[in-house]
């Protein structure tokens, strides 16, 4: 059976945390150029699937790394929108 704890202001104490199991504060990443213009409005997203060859995945991939977007749902939203405003039908 458990032994009885006796009370007194050493038992409220919380016992020290060691050092390799404290958090460190993040310093947050400096933003890059595109980063900073795809950070103006934060919108809930909508999941969107498709299914496209391994080449053409692999091809936006490498397009979304290049230009240095955060993910490449950006990189496509960019694309699209880009698309709508060279094709807008009157």
């Amino acid at each position: 059976m458990a032994k009885a704890l006796e009370l007194s202001a050493a038992a409220f104490t919380a016992p020290a945390v060691p050092k390799a199991a404290q958090l460190l504060p993040q310093a947050p990443e400096p933003r890059r150029g595109r980063e900073l213009k795809a950070v103006v409005k934060t919108e809930p997203r909508e999941p969107l699937q498709v299914r496209w060859p391994a080449d053409d995945v692999k091809a936006a991939k490498l397009a979304a790394i290049q230009l240095d977007f955060p993910t490449v749902s950006d990189f496509m939203l960019a694309c699209f929108h880009a698309y709508m405003k060279t094709h807008k039908q009157a």
